[in-house]
């Protein structure tokens, strides 16, 4: 994997995973596509894992941040150095299927509509399960697992979604550019979401690959500091993306879902609470850098509200988030009733 430039760019951000590495690296060594560069962004690990990459695999292009910028930052560190048509990102705790890339590159170099690509991602501890096929985009701005544990063999049809995972997708380097790559200020989770909801808005499409196959070792759970970067960086995305006139329309929609995150977090304890209040906080003394952000968002535009619209979901699959099936039940009937209907009247006027 040397000389003239590769077509894709492999970034993977790495912090404390050199035992994942050390099984993720020669799975994708081992792909059937080979015109690719690996790219591995060290966020100051002190488990030696940029020492294990230069001295097992000195191919392999290293960049050290110096100190854990989180995973927008890190990974958009890789995309600076990257020199691929395609920029792929790959979490270090992930197994490919030696036809992983090769899937998914495939739809981007045969069709130039296509903007991204995203893989069938399945749960390694039960290869047979699904861990995401493409996320789950709420119009409220809540990003879910689509297809979670659900049958290995099932949503095997390619088609167009409104989100990438994280965890494996492809883009072409040129969309990344123009949409300035992630927003480092989300730190963690939800980076993906919103970079989904600047390609869809910049015009691009999003094509979920379910022959991308890729294990990742997942395991569902939701602690009180990932309570307030999931709220912060979802109120981020909506004041980000959506119009003025949009969320006056949303204003209902959004009020009923503070009530099911408020009611998710007194469920789970006092430190999801406070994690709940301090994302509220956040927000309003960040208001001018949020507002800065929805200028540069809006300009680049070039699909409406309405249109994008049509990429998104409307029911929350409260199966991934209460564990108790009686609650369960009842959260589906009450509020995705409502989404339901306030989506269709939604549809109507926006």
């Amino acid at each position: 994997m040397s000389g003239k430039h590769k077509s894709v760019s492999v970034v993977i951000l790495s912090y404390n995973s050199k035992e994942d590495l050390k099984e993720c690296i020669p799975s994708l060594i081992s792909q059937t596509y080979q015109d690719f560069e690996i790219i591995v962004v060290d966020n100051a690990s002190t488990d030696g894992s940029e020492e294990f990459i230069k001295a097992n695999y000195p191919g392999i292009k290293t960049v050290q941040t110096g100190k854990n910028l989180g995973y927008a930052a890190g990974n958009n560190a890789g995309f600076e150095v990257a020199e691929g048509e395609y920029i792929v990102v790959v979490n270090p705790d992930t197994v490919a299927d030696p036809e992983w890339l090769a899937k998914l590159i495939e739809p981007l170099e045969n069709d130039p509509t296509i903007t991204a690509t995203t893989s069938k991602v399945l749960i390694y501890y039960q290869k047979d399960k699904i861990n995401t096929c493409a996320n789950t985009a709420h119009y409220t701005g809540l990003t879910f697992c689509r297809g979670l544990n659900k049958s290995a063999s099932e949503l095997d049809s390619c088609q167009p979604v409104g989100a990438v995972s994280g965890c494996s997708f492809a883009i072409r380097s040129d969309m990344l550019k123009n949409i300035n790559g992630f927003d480092s200020d989300f730190f963690l989770y939800q980076e993906d979401a919103d970079l989904s909801w600047r390609i869809r808005f910049a015009g691009g499409k999003i094509m979920y690959v379910p022959e991308s196959v890729i294990y990742h070792k997942y395991k569902l759970s939701i602690a009180p500091w990932k309570e307030f970067y999931l709220e912060r960086n979802r109120y981020l995305i909506l004041l980000k993306n959506f119009s003025l006139k949009t969320l006056l329309l949303l204003l209902p929609v959004l009020i009923v879902t503070e009530i099911v995150t408020m009611g998710h977090a007194v469920l789970n304890g006092p430190k999801y609470v406070k994690s709940k209040l301090l994302a509220y906080f956040w927000i309003l003394q960040n208001i001018k850098i949020i507002l800065t952000k929805r200028r540069e968002t809006l300009s680049k535009k070039i699909i409406t509200d309405s249109e994008f619209f049509r990429f998104l979901d409307w029911k929350i699959p409260f199966e991934q988030v209460i564990k108790n099936p009686i609650l369960n039940k009842t959260a589906d009937a009450v509020f995705n009733s409502f989404y339901t209907f306030h989506m269709k009247m939604i549809k109507r006027i926006v």
